[in-house]
């Protein structure tokens, strides 16, 4: 649960932060403006350069402690306002919806795996269903030829022996 409100409180500085920021760009407006040229008098132009830096918002490191102090200023803005308490309601209410989103999604994430999960039972069943049957075919159609080919054993046993026996009493003519 803790943990939960600190991400929260988090998010929370992070959206003050954004709102209350003096910059001219946002995170989501793009790559940063590229670097204007400097004067040729200009103390740093003479400075080696830096190890180059692809994702610009962070150090090299990989930290940026820039949004860390937006918050942190955004933290004191809203504590010496006088809404601060209206501020920390309204953020509150917005984590608490977002947690009960969440709960719902997963809700529902439960259900359609339920719902899969009948349809794999009845697609299994079905399955199954069409192999006793075909099965059950299989053995009828063996049990019918096992049944025809006694019947002709018995009838080509029955025509030797009457073949046999008329032979023989046609021989005692």
């Amino acid at each position: 649960m803790a943990q939960k409100c600190a991400i929260g409180f988090i998010s929370a500085i992070a959206a003050a932060s954004s709102s209350f920021s003096k910059s001219k760009f946002a995170a989501a407006d793009g790559p940063p403006p590229p670097p204007q040229h400097q004067a040729a008098s200009d103390p740093e132009s003479s400075a080696p350069p830096r190890a180059r830096n692809d994702n610009p918002r962070t150090s090299s490191g990989g930290f940026d402690p820039e949004a860390l102090e937006r918050g942190a200023k955004a933290l004191k803005e809203i504590n010496s306002s006088s809404y601060a308490k209206q501020v920390f309601e309204g953020i509150k209410q917005k984590e608490e919806t977002k947690q009960t989103e969440f709960a719902a999604k997963g809700q529902e994430y439960k259900a359609m795996q339920a719902q899969a999960e009948t349809e794999r039972q009845k697609v299994i069943y079905d399955e199954q269903k069409k192999l006793a049957q075909h099965q059950a075919q299989t053995k009828s159609q063996m049990a019918r030829y096992e049944d025809d080919l006694a019947r002709k054993r018995m009838q080509a046993c029955n025509f030797q022996h009457c073949f046999t026996t008329s032979r023989a009493s046609f021989s005692s003519f």
